[in-house]
């Protein structure tokens, strides 16, 4: 018993689908051997000078087996003829679908491949968005905490500033009232310029009031 392959073809080569079934082939030998028995008793009763009766007399020997096994070996002979001939077409078929799934695959793969690439572009590049927007979180941190150190001292200041006051003359702790007011205002002002640059993303490097560019404190 031959194994077959997909689509009906065993691995011998042969095509099922053209394979002649057992009851047609009885039913064909059957036929054939009426024709033959038919075919011979006609040559048989044919003058001997004739071409027919010589052929059969020949390639049979003058006999309806010789003629049935003649009929039967040119039939096998053309329907093995024809089959190769359509199994080498399905063949050359089958090998034109298989080059075709071939090439399709091969392009599904690279398109793959494309989208691989194109995430791992997008994750990295991703990747780089959250960095920025931690460091510049970091920076927004960094730069709120200067602001709260700066009010800090500058409070200081102004109660450094209000003990010395109490022990001076009033005219003195009035101008230095003044003073320690437009401290705060200076100060106030800057925090505020200082924040709106945070909102808006700006850089902010002015230095607080009372500090010189190196970030130290003025006098």
């Amino acid at each position: 018993m031959t194994q077959q392959r997909n689509g009906g073809q065993s691995l011998s080569g042969e095509l099922r689908p053209w394979r002649i079934p057992a009851g047609w082939l009885i039913q064909i030998e059957l036929a054939w051997l009426i024709a033959a028995a038919l075919l011979g008793g006609y040559l048989s009763g044919l003058a001997a000078n004739t071409w027919e009766a010589w052929a059969y007399r020949v390639f049979t020997g003058a006999n309806i087996l010789g003629l049935f096994v003649l009929g039967n070996a040119a039939g096998y002979l053309i329907y093995e003829e024809v089959r190769m001939v359509l199994s080498g077409i399905y063949h050359r078929e089958k090998a034109a679908e298989v080059a075709e799934a071939q090439a399709g695959l091969k392009t599904a793969e690279s398109q793959l491949k494309t989208a691989e690439a194109e995430l791992i572009a997008k994750q990295a590049e991703f990747e780089a968005d959250r960095a920025e927007l931690e460091a510049n979180r970091a920076e927004a941190a960094a730069a709120a905490a200067v602001a709260r150190a700066t009010a800090a001292r500058s409070e200081a200041r102004a109660a450094r500033a209000e003990a010395i006051v109490a022990a001076q003359p009033e005219g003195e702790a009035r101008a230095a009232a003044a003073a320690r007011a437009a401290e705060r205002a200076a100060v106030a002002a800057w925090y505020e310029r200082q924040q709106a640059a945070q909102r808006e993303g700006r850089p902010f490097d002015e230095p607080p009031p009372g500090y010189d560019n190196g970030g130290l404190p003025a006098g």
